[in-house]
């Protein structure tokens, strides 16, 4: 799925940009053949456990599915009760859809004073520092 979707999809997006793809915690994506991989694609350009740059899994700070989404879509999805899995999904669907693209926008720039505030840290925590580097 990394090297048939999401890779080509990040390299279309971004053609002519630096990107760095940042991994989650879970165990199979730092497996040392996951790791391998992102260094022979990437080539120092991952963050994750084990990576070229170390980063704690699921970072609130600098993932917004994290600090965002997750719980927006909890708030609305759970909210009514759904009998099986495929009214589950269809129901993620349609409150993904109904996001609007202001939120969206606003999403992004909180994720670049994130990673602002992470940069102006070198790197170290700064959750206590929200309200200083505002």
């Amino acid at each position: 799925m990394l090297h048939l979707s999401i890779l080509p999809a990040i390299r279309a997006l971004y053609e002519n940009s630096e990107v760095f793809y940042q991994q989650d915690g879970a165990p199979p994506h730092y497996h040392r053949d996951v790791r391998a991989s992102l260094d022979e694609k990437l080539q120092g350009h991952w963050i994750g456990q084990r990576g070229t740059f170390e980063f704690p899994p699921r970072s609130t700070d600098l993932t917004p599915p994290d600090f965002y989404l997750w719980g927006t879509l909890k708030d609305v999805v759970y909210c009514k009760k759904l009998a099986t899995l495929g009214d589950l999904c269809a129901e993620i669907r349609v409150a993904c859809a109904a996001i609007p693209i202001n939120t969206l926008t606003q999403v992004a720039q909180s994720t670049a004073r994130h990673c602002n505030r992470c940069l102006a840290t070198n790197d170290n925590h700064f959750e206590h520092l929200h309200c200083a580097l505002l």
